[in-house]
């Protein structure tokens, strides 16, 4: 599968990568070509406001994050890849564990798409000695949502988030920077329209603006990346979130054309149907590495966590908890 009508007649190398690619199991690949990105512009005023917060790796090297050649200096393409994942939400699973973001129920993404962007690069290096190239899922100066939207994957959405008229938004990106010069797809275009049911679906108020995130008030921000306490006025908005939040996505009309995620690996972990929220707060750091060792939720840290689950059973006010909760402010050894 590919992003976008190609702008040419791909070379054969180009049509050999994109179905190496859905052999892999990615939902959709596309290439990009190698200039500048205007996005560069928004991402520094977006710094400039300190919409970033605690995310100082946001501020670092921000001309790297618009120019590949920055990173990579004779890269010439980049193949941009989706993968869709998508799990039907588990109003018992939620109600046991609070909410978790979709993509983060299941085995931690960048391994999954990580193992398979390898596969594609070794693959390619294969087929074109002395080709010169990096991959990044997540993890690299580059604005992943900005190359797919020219690599036709998608358009960045009034949430900031990428959208697709045949996958909605409930997949992942990556990115593989070459050295070789492969035929780039169309440009997406924007279909928001006059929709801004995300900017109002946002109980925190965090969608500032169509296309402007402040991320200090995101609840994916405030349960993930924050390390130390939510702010207190917050606290009531974040509801029962314990990692992440898909609340925008889950009004965006365009996810009525999502693909179910065909990747098991990122299927519900099982380790957890024995777990409730409240039994989180007898993990010791031992306990939750090992519970999480290959889950996403092992970013937020021990602290994070078992703070984001404090604050659920507070917001559900359930007299049940009281006794968990009342340990961990007991015998806890971290204040947090």
């Amino acid at each position: 599968m590919t992003g976008a009508a190609p702008t040419g007649s791909p070379d054969p190398l180009t049509s050999a990568l994109k179905r190496r690619a859905a052999e892999l199991g990615f939902d959709a690949v596309g290439v990009a070509r190698v200039e500048p990105l205007e996005d560069r512009e928004h991402l520094e005023r977006w710094l400039a406001r300190g919409h970033h917060g605690q995310m100082g790796y946001m501020a670092r090297n921000p001309e790297k994050r618009a120019d590949p050649r920055r990173v990579l200096a004779d890269c010439r393409s980049v193949v941009c890849v989706a993968l869709c994942y998508g799990p039907q939400r588990d109003p018992q699973r939620d109600a046991r564990l609070g909410r978790i973001a979709r993509y983060a129920v299941g085995e931690d993404y960048h391994r999954v798409m990580g193992e398979k962007l390898e596969a594609l690069w070794q693959w390619l290096q294969a087929r074109s000695p002395g080709v010169r190239g990096l991959w990044y899922v997540d993890t690299g100066p580059v604005l992943e949502r900005a190359w797919a939207e020219r690599a036709g994957l998608g358009w960045i959405g009034k949430h900031s988030g990428l959208l697709s008229r045949e996958r909605g938004s409930w997949f992942l990106l990556g990115e593989l920077l070459v050295s070789i010069k492969l035929a780039p797809d169309a440009r997406a275009t924007h279909h928001c329209g006059t929709c801004t049911a995300c900017l109002h679906a946002c109980p925190t108020g965090a969608i500032v603006a169509p296309y402007q995130v402040d991320a200090r008030r995101c609840i994916s921000y405030l349960t993930i990346e924050l390390r130390g306490p939510i702010p207190r006025e917050l606290r009531r908005l974040v509801g029962d979130h314990v990692f992440g939040c898909d609340l925008c996505q889950d009004v965006c009309p365009w996810n009525r054309f999502a693909r179910a995620g065909r990747e098991a690996r990122l299927a519900p972990m099982a380790e957890l149907a024995r777990w409730s929220l409240a039994d989180f707060l007898a993990l010791d750091e031992a306990g939750f590495r090992a519970l999480f060792a290959r889950s996403p939720i092992r970013r937020a840290r021990r602290a994070g966590f078992l703070r984001n689950v404090c604050v659920a059973l507070g917001n559900r006010g359930e007299a049940g908890a009281v006794p968990a909760l009342t340990r961990a402010l007991a015998s806890d050894p971290d204040p947090l």
